[in-house]
């Protein structure tokens, strides 16, 4: 009875590997939406606030193993920074497409956990002043048209199907190029996003 239970054993973990490593191969897409909670990092203490904006694209993943996938996609991410003087609101509105070059482990029992990692690409699409008197097209002062940085996200998903799955996650990064150039300060890019979307294997 003994060698019974441990050749059912051996054959339930071998189907186990035999289904996780079934992952290599596979593809996904995700459409997402997002909120975003976007500001200026600054060597120098500017004294800007949060600006509430949005990001909504969709995400594509290849998977290597039931572990390892690297993931890119298209983006409409909206970046920026509020400024409050004398009591009235100035807000910087700069958006981006941004494409994500990122690694992903899945981790978890299930693999329902997922750690991405990597560079992120932006191109500058418009850039505008909400001021008090206005809001003013200001994309010929913004000297870098071209963005990029490294993000860092990690996020949890819900099985709804054996081919779609909910997913949320917390998707942070960091620029590393300047905004404005001829400034005598540095002035980047800096985002945290709460995100929601739905994954599809094709």
């Amino acid at each position: 009875m003994k060698k019974l239970f441990f050749f059912i054993a051996i054959g339930f973990f071998s189907i186990l590997n035999i289904k996780a490593q079934s992952r290599s191969g596979d593809f996904t897409i995700a459409p997402q939406v997002g909120l975003n909670l976007s500001n200026y990092t600054s060597t120098e203490n500017l004294n800007n606030k949060i600006r509430l904006s949005f990001n909504a694209g969709a995400i594509g993943e290849y998977y290597f193993s039931d572990r390892w996938s690297v993931r890119s996609g298209i983006l409409y991410d909206s970046k920026g920074t509020k400024v409050t003087q004398s009591g009235e609101n100035y807000i910087d509105k700069l958006n981006y497409l941004a494409i994500p070059l990122h690694a992903n482990w899945h981790f978890g029992s299930n693999r329902e956990w997922f750690l991405n990692f990597g560079p992120t690409l932006g191109f500058l699409l418009s850039a505008k002043s909400d001021t008090p008197q206005g809001e003013f097209d200001i994309k010929d002062q913004i000297d870098a048209s071209f963005d990029a940085g490294f993000g860092i996200g990690i996020g949890y998903k819900f099985d709804v199907s054996d081919t779609t799955q909910l997913c949320i996650q917390y998707q942070g990064y960091g620029g590393f190029i300047n905004v404005i150039d001829n400034l005598d300060f540095s002035l980047t890019n800096t985002t945290s996003a709460f995100n929601i979307g739905v994954i599809i294997q094709p």
